[in-house]
């Protein structure tokens, strides 16, 4: 029999997007489309940004985690997702488990697991260090031979739902990537919160955070979508530019590609407003190294500028020709 106590490790992933609607969604626009599940309340509010966030939905899992050792140990339970519009135009899915312990040493009933939505209960036995080691191997790079917990998926079935309502018109100001922040957290006690952030590629990035005890890991989920949504940002903000220093060649008004991202996304750019307070410090680090606001605020100046010297060559042109 294992010993099923506070939840000591949770894990989850984020993915990002843009919603495809042309116009940003008013809040009461977005909670009518996060609606999952009917007769469950929607979250929402207008400041200091428009959010709303869907009622928790519940899926259930059984699968194997990935760990260091040969024998992978088995979890079932019910991952917890949702989803999240932020300014009417960001879109947000959410999935995530705590792992603990069985109380007992066998698989029990869903209807058992769907009354502890998500938790995620290991059915085989445990370690003393299974905690760190399942949080540092589900942030490692996967064996796409072997199948193990995946809430990523999950977030992406999430994704796809709302982006398929029929109340988004799929005109989106600017064509943008969608990113994924898979995220690890545990518990080492006496510990000052940290985070540990890596980009693994154009769409995935890791983060591994820390608590000193139980009560801050749920916030974490919040922290995530806060550290997912700012990265996304900079993510497409990169992309424009870029796309603005090519525009010669595919022959592009240079100010088309640059007035979208300063229009509609620039100004859902603040970082920690949507962590708990007690995590905020998780950004003190951040924005240190990498820096997000100095990357930032660096980057769209930038933009600003090229979109200011492309308006003046185009007024010179038109005086030209008169």
């Amino acid at each position: 029999m294992h010993v099923s106590g506070p939840a000591q490790t949770i894990l989850g992933e984020v993915r990002t997007s843009l919603l495809p609607e042309s116009a940003a969604l008013s809040r009461g626009s977005a909670a009518e489309l996060v609606t999952l599940a009917h007769g469950k309340p929607v979250r929402s509010r207008e400041r200091p940004v428009s959010w709303a966030q869907s009622p928790v939905i519940a899926e259930g899992i059984d699968c194997r985690l990935a760990v260091s050792s040969r024998k992978a140990p088995r979890v079932v339970g019910a991952v917890a997702a949702r989803a999240t519009v932020v300014g009417g135009r960001v879109l947000q899915s959410t999935a995530q488990c705590s792992v603990v312990g069985a109380p007992i040493n066998r698989r029990q009933s869903w209807e058992y697991y769907m009354g502890r939505v998500g938790v995620a209960e290991v059915v085989t036995r445990l370690t003393p260090d299974l905690d760190s080691d399942i949080a540092l191997n589900f942030l490692a790079p996967t064996n796409p031979e072997v199948e193990t917990f995946d809430p990523g998926a999950i977030a992406a079935r999430v994704t796809t739902r709302v982006r398929r309502n029929p109340m988004l018109d799929q005109r989106p100001p600017l064509q943008t990537e969608s990113t994924r922040l898979r995220w690890s957290a545990r518990v080492v006690a006496g510990s000052d919160p940290s985070v540990t952030m890596t980009l693994c590629d154009n769409e995935l990035r890791t983060a591994a955070v820390v608590v000193g005890d139980t009560d801050l890991l749920s916030g974490v989920a919040d922290f995530c979508e806060d550290l997912a949504r700012h990265d996304w940002l900079l993510t497409v903000l990169t992309e424009v530019i870029d796309e603005a220093e090519m525009s010669q060649f595919s022959h592009t008004p240079v100010e088309q590609v640059i007035s979208p991202m300063l229009e509609h996304l620039v100004r859902l750019w603040m970082p920690s407003k949507g962590t708990p307070r007690r995590l905020r410090g998780l950004w003190t680090a951040l924005q240190y190294d990498p820096g997000f606001d100095q990357q930032w605020k660096a980057q769209v100046d930038h933009l600003r500028d090229r979109l200011s010297v492309a308006t003046l060559t185009a007024l010179k042109r038109s005086h030209q020709s008169w």
